[in-house]
């Protein structure tokens, strides 16, 4: 049987509409989940009790926002809901971004070996090579209270939960974590990324650079000799909590962690690849050294997108010498970005 495009359409709503009636959405998550513990039952188990809570407390949309939802994501494979929490006599907005894999039933010694195999690339998550036995990282994280299994779980396949949770414990600004339950993980709303602000008023977008520079500081210093290397420093990552006025980093999915421990720590200027935008070497985040690469990714956002506008000619200069960093002018981008911070504080 062939119907014409039209007819299809509207029986495909109509089948979505009555699957989006019948399934409340506090049950597709513990159906999601339910299925995440089947690919890992060592992994998520011990989630179960705090994911049930929270699913208990999910405010239920309205049919027509399911089905919309419903409707995107035939289109769109990034799974992100946004929710309301029911706790007590409020409701909390809430932000449930999922990340599916393809794969079998799931062998935790199997991944941990495919994970320490990996050859080092870009994109996702990686973690620089040791000579350490055991990963220091998988060490402090047992220390914090992580399963070793659910840890090697997220590194390999999704590691933005693992980090999340961690780096909001730490007062770094990304949003709280409500729980991480398998492959879905429920964080804060926090606000509109910055992509809504290209056009702000300027006194506004002069206070999100001066935030994002110095975020892009505390990632390199990092936390228990841990630093973070952003491999997506853009605009969509970030968000705006207009009432807190707050820049917080809402998607931490890739990036290089480095230990401190077994590099110098000799601060060394970054060298980007020929290219468009932020091109880079793995390798390079991994040589021992302390680089500046986070700097020089906040700069060039700053100077390509959010102050781009702007005319003041001392912050124009500072940021193409952060950005260009020539070695005539440049001994490191450190110096640039507290020399910016200071000019945007005033």
């Amino acid at each position: 049987m062939h119907l014409p495009p039209g007819q299809l359409k509207v029986v495909l709503i109509l089948a979505l509409l009555q699957e989006l009636q019948v399934k409340p959405q506090r049950d597709i998550f513990q159906d999601l989940f339910e299925k995440d513990v089947q690919l890992c039952h060592e992994c998520f188990t011990g989630q179960r009790e705090q994911c049930e809570e929270i699913f208990q407390k999910i405010a239920e949309p309205s049919d027509w926002s399911r089905l919309l939802k419903g409707i995107s994501l035939l289109f769109d494979r990034r799974t992100v809901y946004f929710l309301d929490l029911i706790e007590e006599d409020w409701e909390t907005e809430v932000v449930a971004k999922r990340k599916n894999i393809y794969e079998q039933k799931h062998d935790v010694e199997n991944t941990k070996k495919i994970f320490l195999e990996l050859e080092e690339r870009p994109g996702g998550f990686h973690l620089c090579r040791t000579f350490a036995k055991k990963a220091r990282f998988v060490e402090y994280l047992e220390q914090r209270g992580h399963a070793a299994a659910s840890s090697w779980f997220y590194m390999m396949h999704y590691v933005s939960p693992l980090l999340m949770q961690e780096l909001h414990s730490l007062q770094f600004p990304v949003p709280r974590t409500y729980a991480s339950c398998g492959l879905t993980h429920f964080q804060a709303y926090a606000g509109q990324t910055l992509i809504h602000y290209a056009e702000a008023e300027e006194n506004l977008r002069l206070e999100l650079s001066r935030q994002l520079l110095e975020l892009s500081l505390k990632l390199t210093f990092g936390f228990s000799d841990f630093r973070i290397y952003l491999t997506d420093f853009t605009a969509d990552n970030f968000a705006y909590d207009e009432l807190n006025q707050r820049v917080t980093l809402v998607d931490l999915d890739s990036l290089v962690l480095v230990d401190g421990l077994s590099t110098s720590g000799e601060a060394q200027k970054y060298e980007p690849l020929p290219g468009e935008g932020f091109t880079f070497d793995v390798s390079a985040f991994c040589s021992g050294q302390q680089l500046d690469a986070n700097v020089y990714q906040a700069c060039l956002l700053l100077r390509d997108f959010l102050l781009k506008n702007v005319d003041n000619e001392r912050l124009q200069l500072l940021l193409e010498q952060c950005v260009a960093c020539q070695d005539e002018l440049c001994d490191m981008r450190f110096q640039q970005a507290y020399d910016l911070i200071k000019l945007l504080d005033n």
